[in-house]
C-alpha cells in the first residue's frame, strides 16, 4: 500500500535525482547536485548519534520530500534545512546561492536562535510559534518538517531513553495529528507506529506478536478475497487495481484501548482498496453495490466519504464485510485522484506553476490552520505550545454528523452533542439542555459516530455547565463555555457590587442622585471606569474599597468615621434570587429567599416585610405563612417572578427506591440527560425494608423543570416515590 521509503543509510544522490525526474523529466539536476555538495561541505565534520555522517539525514529528508512529488525548491530546502541552525552559515548566504524562495523555506524550518533568559518551555513555544506562522504562509514548510521528523523518528534508537520518550510524545501529540490534518496518511501512520514503539514498548511487543499470529490466520483468506474482488470487477468491466493492507499497529492499539475490545473485534484489521482508473464517482457506487451483493455487510459500518469528504480532503467509500465465520474485512473504494489525495494529502494538490501552490490557500485545512494560529498567537510564548495542543482538534475532523434537516457538520473523533451544538451556533450551545442522537435521548457527553443524526434541545433558561469542559473536544466549544462563564461571573460581581454600594448609601442616608461616576473614575484612573457597572465590578472584586467610594460621594463621612457595612453571607446567597423577583410598588429594597420553603421559579409566592432583612419571599403554601397572615397581615406584599434572568435555585429532591444494584447510576443518569447539576447526593438503606432513600441537592431553574425531573424519576423501574423537600 503506497511506496515504502528507502532506508536512509543507503540513499544515494542518484536516488533523489531519479525520484525527482520521475515527475519532472525535463528538469535540470544541476541545482540538486549543488545543494547536496553545499550541505555536505557545511556538515563535513558532523556525525549523527548512529555514527554515520550527518549528511545522511538531509539526504533522507530530501528523498522523502521528493517521494511526495514536491517542487525543486522544496527538495533543495530539504538538503539545506539544518545548515543555518547547525553551522555558522547566515541565511543571506543561502539566498545568494539558491534564491529567495529556498531561503524563506529554510528560514521557516530554522529555530529561533537569539532567545536568552527564558525557560526551556518558553524557548520551545517560541520556536513552534515561528514554525506555525511559516506553515501558514507556505505549507511546504510543514511537509519538509514532517519529513525531517519522520527521519529523526526512524533513528530514535540511538538516543538515550529519556529523549526517546520526550521526542516520541511530542511527535504523537503534535506532528502525527498535523500530518493527519493535512491528509498525509503514510507519514502519519509511520510516525504513530514509531511513537507507539518507544512510548509503550511492552504493549508494542505484545501487539506485534498478536498481529503476526492473526496475519497467519488471514493469509489464505486474503488471496481468496482478492481473487473474488478482482473477478467481480472484471465481470462488471470496472477498470481498477486492488491493494490490500493490514491496519497499522498504533491504530489497532488505540481502537482496542478506547473501545475496550480484543484484536478479534477489530473488524478492519484487513482492508482492500479498490482504486478505479476512471474518474467517475458512479463507478465507485456500482462497485460497492456488486460487493454488497456478493458478501454480507455490516450496515452500521458503511461510510460514504464521497458526498461528505473529510476536512483534509479525504474521499472514499468504506464498508465492512463478512467473508466466513469470524473473518471480517474492510473494502475502500475510490478513484485514482482520490487515492492520491488519501496518500499524499495537501502534497497531492500541488500545482507546478512557478513553484507556487495554486489551491492550498483556498482549502478548509488552510483556513483551519490559519484560524488556530491567529487565535493563539497573541498569548505569551510559554502558553503557545500548550494552547496549540488544545486547539489541534480543530484541524482533525474525522467524522461527519447531520442535523435533522440533513446539513453535514464536520467534527473531530470523540466529539459530543455539545461540540455539535456550538458548531451550529454559539447560542445553540449556550442554551443546550439535551440531545437526541438518531432519535434517542442521550447524555450530553455521548461520543458521536460518523453519520449520526443529532438534534439539540434548547431552553431559554439553559446555560453551559463548566462540567462540559471535561468532555468537549473542539476548541470552539471550550472557548465559548469559558467565555460565557467569564461574562456570567462578571455579571454576578456587578450585582454584588451594586448591593454593597446601595447598602452603604442607605446606611448613611446618601441620596442616589449624588452618585457621580465621572468623579469616582477620576479618583481611580488606573481602573478605567466608564460605567456604573464597571464601578460595581471593582467594588465586588475589592479592587476599589467601598469606604473610599462612599467618602468620595459624601466627603463628610471622613469627619465622622463609621463602620462600613460589608456584604454578609446571607446577602451573598440571596443575590441571584433578588434578580428574579419584582416587588409591586416598591424599589430599592433587599429581597431574600425564605429558607423554610425554598421557592423556585413558577411557585406561587408572596412577600413578607421584615424589620431587618428587607422582604423575604415564601411559597403561598408555606406553613409559616398561615401563622403570619393571622398575626401581621399588613406586612404582606405582592411579588412576582421575572423570567428574563438565567438563575438557578438550590433545592433538595428525595427519592425512595427498591434497594437494587445500579439504582444510583440510573437516577444520576436522569439528572445528566436533563442537564441538571447535582451539588450533593446522599443515600442510605431503610431499616426493616428492602428499600433505599436518596437525597439529591440540585440546581433547578424553574418549577416546570422540577416537575419534568420528578416525572422522569417516577417513570424509572424500581422508583417508589419522589418528592421535593419542603
Amino acid at each position: 500500500m503506497g511506496e515504502k521509503e528507502k532506508n536512509p543509510s543507503i540513499i544515494r544522490l542518484d536516488d533523489i535525482i531519479d525520484k525527482f525526474l520521475e515527475y519532472h523529466p525535463d528538469a535540470k539536476e544541476d541545482i540538486l547536485i549543488k545543494a547536496f555538495a553545499y550541505a555536505s561541505k557545511k556538515h563535513e565534520f558532523a556525525k549523527r548519534k548512529s555514527g554515520l555522517p550527518y549528511i545522511v539525514h538531509p539526504m533522507a529528508v530530501a528523498y522523502i520530500v521528493a517521494s511526495h512529488r514536491l517542487d525543486l525548491e522544496s527538495i533543495v530546502a530539504a538538503f539545506l534545512h539544518d545548515v543555518v541552525e547547525d553551522t555558522d552559515t547566515p541565511l543571506e548566504e543561502i539566498e545568494e546561492e539558491f534564491g529567495k524562495e529556498v531561503a524563506k523555506l529554510v528560514d521557516g524550518l530554522t529555530k529561533v536562535s537569539a532567545i536568552e533568559n527564558v525557560s526551556k518551555e518558553e524557548k520551545e513555544s517560541a520556536n513552534f510559534r515561528k514554525l506555525l506562522i511559516s506553515i501558514a504562509k507556505d505549507p511546504r514548510v510543514l511537509i519538509i518538517k514532517l519529513a525531517d521528523r519522520l527521519d529523526n523518528m526512524r533513528s530514535l534508537e540511538y538516543m538515550p531513553p529519556h529523549k526517546q520518550q520526550r521526542i516520541a510524545k511530542e511527535t504523537l501529540d503534535i506532528y502525527a495529528p498535523l500530518a493527519h490534518a493535512i491528509g498525509m496518511g503514510r507519514i502519519k501512520n509511520e510516525l504513530e507506529d514509531l511513537c507507539f514503539k518507544y512510548l509503550w514498548p511492552d504493549d508494542y511487543k505484545q501487539l506485534v506478536q498478536q498481529v503476526e499470529e492473526k496475519k497467519k490466520t488471514y493469509e489464505k483468506y486474503k488471496d481468496e478475497i482478492y481473487k473474488k474482488l478482482l473477478k467481480i470487477m472484471e465481470d462488471k468491466e470496472i477498470k481498477c487495481y486492488i491493494q490490500h493492507r493490514i491496519k497499522h499497529l498504533y491504530s489497532i492499539y488505540r481502537k482496542i484501548k478506547k473501545q475496550n475490545i480484543t484484536l478479534n473485534e477489530v473488524y478492519d484489521f484487513l482492508a482492500f482498496r479498490i482504486i478505479i482508473k476512471e474518474e467517475d464517482i458512479s463507478k465507485c457506487y456500482e462497485a460497492m453495490g456488486e460487493i454488497h451483493t456478493n458478501w454480507t455487510h455490516m450496515p452500521n459500518r458503511w461510510r460514504d466519504f464521497l458526498t461528505r469528504p473529510k476536512q483534509n480532503g479525504y474521499q472514499s467509500l468504506h464498508t465492512t464485510l463478512i467473508h466466513k465465520k469470524g473473518i471480517y474485512f474492510e473494502v475502500q473504494i475510490r478513484t485514482e485522484s482520490m487515492h492520491k489525495i488519501a496518500e499524499e494529502g495537501i502534497a497531492a494538490h500541488w500545482q507546478y506553476k512557478h513553484g507556487k501552490v495554486a489551491s492550498f490557500e483556498h482549502t478548509e485545512i488552510y483556513n483551519a490552520i490559519s484560524n488556530v494560529i491567529l487565535r493563539i498567537q497573541e498569548n505569551a510564548d510559554k502558553k503557545f505550545l500548550e494552547n496549540f495542543r488544545e486547539n489541534l482538534g480543530d484541524l482533525t475532523h474525522d467524522i461527519t454528523v447531520l442535523t435533522p434537516k440533513g446539513k453535514p457538520i464536520s467534527l473531530p473523533e470523540g466529539a459530543t452533542p455539545v461540540d455539535f451544538a456550538y458548531a451550529i451556533h454559539t447560542e445553540v450551545g449556550n442554551k443546550c439542555v439535551g440531545a437526541k442522537v438518531d432519535g434517542v435521548l442521550v447524555p450530553l457527553n455521548t461520543e458521536l459516530k460518523d453519520g449520526n443524526i443529532v438534534e439539540i434541545q434548547t431552553m431559554s433558561s439553559g446555560k453551559p455547565s463548566l462540567d462540559w469542559l471535561k468532555f468537549v473536544k473542539t476548541s470552539k466549544a471550550r472557548n465559548k463555555i469559558k467565555a460565557w462563564h467569564r461574562e456570567y461571573e462578571r455579571q454576578e460581581k456587578i450585582e454584588e457590587g451594586k448591593i454593597l454600594l446601595e447598602q452603604g448609601m442607605r446606611k448613611f442616608k446618601i441620596p442616589f442622585t449624588k452618585l457621580d461616576i465621572e468623579e469616582i473614575a477620576s479618583k481611580f484612573k488606573s481602573y478605567k471606569i466608564k460605567t456604573t457597572d464597571d464601578l460595581y465590578y471593582y467594588i465586588a472584586k475589592k479592587n476599589i474599597p467601598l469606604k473610599k467610594v462612599l467618602e468620595i460621594i459624601e466627603p463628610d463621612l471622613k469627619k465622622k468615621p463609621k463602620k462600613i457595612v460589608s456584604l454578609t453571607k446571607k446577602v451573598s446567597e440571596d443575590l441571584k434570587f433578588e434578580k428574579r423577583i419584582k416587588v409591586k410598588g416598591v424599589n430599592n429594597v433587599l429581597v431574600a429567599r425564605a429558607k423554610c420553603c425554598n421557592p423556585i421559579l413558577g411557585d406561587d409566592i408572596v412577600g413578607y416585610l421584615t424589620k431587618t432583612k428587607g422582604i423575604t419571599v415564601h411559597r403561598r403554601d408555606c406553613k409559616n405563612i398561615a401563622k403570619l397572615l393571622k398575626t401581621t397581615p399588613e406586612k404582606f406584599l405582592e411579588v412576582e417572578w421575572l423570567e428574563d434572568r438565567e438563575i438557578s435555585f438550590l433545592i433538595t429532591v428525595e427519592i425512595i427506591t427498591e434497594n437494587i444494584t445500579g439504582m444510583l447510576a440510573k437516577l444520576t443518569n436522569v439528572f445528566e440527560i436533563l442537564n441538571i447539576s447535582i451539588q450533593n447526593v446522599t443515600g442510605s438503606t431503610i431499616k426493616g425494608k428492602d428499600q433505599a432513600h436518596f437525597k439529591f441537592m440540585v440546581s433547578i431553574s424553574s418549577r416546570k423543570q422540577l416537575e419534568n425531573l420528578i416525572n422522569r424519576l417516577k417513570s424509572l423501574k424500581g422508583v417508589i416515590s419522589v418528592w421535593r423537600k419542603r
